[in-house]
């Protein structure tokens, strides 16, 4: 038999093998027990342990959840900002087009009237894009948008090459809008 402090005895059985003793405790009891030694002869050792009083448990420690539960945040928050930088692409005119080539941009403008051409055999459409200060000529591979003509605004996404040629990923034509005054 083990005693543990003044009033609490239980009943355990000791096993020795090869030197070590193996001491077996009812499952409901041994949840409030803290266990500090076992003397050679399968007894409980009584005395007080620096531990917490039997009877407490320690809970599992919070932070580690924190700090996944913070990690999974941050990666959420990075992605999201990258991708929302990554689409979010502003109109710039030809004028300031022209002044960064090789930027990935948005161009935006009139198309000059006469300048639309269309080859069957590549299939791209050409025309001449200007904000009344300077033009830019753009090129896009693809289906023509069938509101494309001239004096429309156009908006092509793309990156202007060194010999001056704007080459678009994507071409968009707004339509004029009915309610405007004809001059």
């Amino acid at each position: 038999m083990a005693t543990l402090g003044q009033t609490e005895t239980i009943r355990t059985n000791a096993v020795k093998r090869d030197g070590f003793v193996r001491l077996t405790v009812h499952p409901q009891r041994r949840r409030g027990l803290e266990m500090s030694a076992i003397s050679p002869n399968g007894e409980l050792d009584s005395t007080p342990s620096k531990g917490a009083p039997a009877g407490f448990e320690r809970r599992p420690s919070r932070g580690p959840i924190l700090l996944l539960g913070l990690i999974v945040l941050g990666t959420f928050f990075a992605v999201g900002y990258t991708m929302f930088t990554r689409s979010v692409v502003y109109y710039k005119t030809p004028t300031e087009v022209l002044a960064n080539p090789g930027e990935h941009v948005r161009v935006s403008g009139t198309v000059v009237p006469g300048s639309i051409e269309t080859d069957t055999t590549k299939g791209t459409v050409s025309f001449l894009v200007t904000d009344d200060t300077s033009s830019v000529k753009v090129v896009y591979a693809g289906p023509v948008p069938d509101t494309l003509k001239d004096r429309a605004e156009a908006v092509a996404e793309g990156v202007l090459q060194p010999d001056g040629i704007f080459h678009a990923e994507t071409l968009f034509a707004r339509c004029p809008s009915k309610f405007q005054a004809k001059s």
